[in-house]
């Protein structure tokens, strides 16, 4: 394509395209929008914000940014001989790549498959965890079973491989929470810093869980306040306090989600709460009647655990699928220039 060519693109280029390259609206809604526009008063942005499908701000953003400035660029260079058109043209298409994201590379995540591949993993863990320990009470010893194998793949240990998958699955929480947050700041969504909230809480509990942060609060807790019975784990006091506290505050957060987002969310905090909190509890109940060095309490633990990891699992499919459907053009971008030579890796 000719210089000239592509700079008549520029000028040219409606807004609805700029859109569909950010990846906030899709081809579809462009095509269902521009159907609509029947009248020649009424713009294109006033019926996507209409519709919900893009933000005010964030329309005012990328043209302030991105489509009048690229115009006037191109406006300039009908002024210019052709022999200085090709160096303008160059900036002005580094200047646009460096404002709007540019797909090359794509990392895709599908929920159901990610869902599949962490239910396999989460049984595996589950699966070796009962092998040696129910090994500890029924078979004979064996090498390495007390120094290796049972610390390392006990799920109710500490600093081993169920908890570092624990660890990392709530890293991938607050991971994808982080993403949503950006997004939702430049639409300017009034819900940012709920999401921004939920994130630090994600990065909060990965770090507890490989650290064991709340088991450093359980003698203290239950000295102070002489607890035992359902409440011998005694942190599950102030956890339930931050619970309904959380539930307060989150309430009308939780109540703006689409219906089947907001369904998969309760249900993913119910599981997870019903090991974190109920197991516990009734753990807690029979460790302070029977002592912990029983078959029948690594039975419950396991429970618990595996509880936190299901309720874990529906979070994250639960991110993902609003994701998908909610979130569109979460590209990343890296340029870099050697010797007049451009190098873009875009993701």
């Amino acid at each position: 394509m000719s210089d000239r060519k592509q700079i008549g693109r520029l000028q040219e280029k409606p807004l609805g395209a700029y859109l569909v390259e950010a990846g906030l609206i899709t081809p579809t809604q462009l095509n269902m929008a521009l159907k609509e526009q029947k009248d020649p008063e009424k713009r294109l942005g006033q019926i996507l914000v209409a519709k919900g499908w893009v933000k005010q701000p964030t329309i005012e953003y990328l043209m302030a940014k991105v489509v009048l400035p690229e115009r006037k660029v191109g406006k300039e260079l009908f002024h210019l001989d052709e022999n200085n058109s090709k160096n303008l043209v160059d900036r002005v298409s580094t200047q646009s790549h460096s404002k709007l994201p540019v797909c090359e590379l794509r990392f895709h995540l599908s929920a159901a498959k990610t869902v599949r591949f962490l239910l396999a993993l989460v049984f595996g863990l589950i699966f070796i965890s009962l092998l040696v320990q129910f090994s500890l009470y029924y078979l004979p010893n064996y090498p390495m079973r007390d120094t290796v194998l049972v610390p390392l793949f006990n799920v109710d240990g500490e600093q081993n491989f169920p908890a570092l998958y624990s660890c990392l699955a709530l890293l991938f929480c607050a991971a994808i929470l982080a993403t949503i947050t950006h997004e939702k700041k430049v639409m300017g969504d009034r819900y940012t810093r709920y999401w921004g909230a939920l994130a630090v809480i994600f990065l909060f509990l990965s770090l507890d869980e490989i650290l064991s942060l709340h088991e450093k609060t359980l003698e203290p807790v239950r000295t102070a306040l002489q607890t035992g019975g359902i409440f011998y784990f005694a942190w599950v006091i102030p956890a339930s306090v931050l619970v309904v506290v959380f539930a307060l505050v989150f309430l009308r957060f939780l109540a703006h989600l689409p219906t089947g987002t907001r369904n998969l969310f309760v249900m993913a905090g119910t599981i997870y709460l019903a090991g974190a909190l109920g197991m516990e509890m009734i753990s807690g109940y029979y460790a302070d009647l029977y002592g912990t060095e029983s078959i029948q309490y690594i039975i419950l633990v396991t429970i618990e655990e595996l509880l936190e990891m299901l309720g874990i699992i529906v979070f994250i499919y639960t991110l993902l699928s609003y994701m998908s459907k909610y979130i569109k053009g979460i590209n990343l971008q890296v340029s870099a220039s050697i010797h007049d030579k451009k190098f873009k890796i875009s993701v």
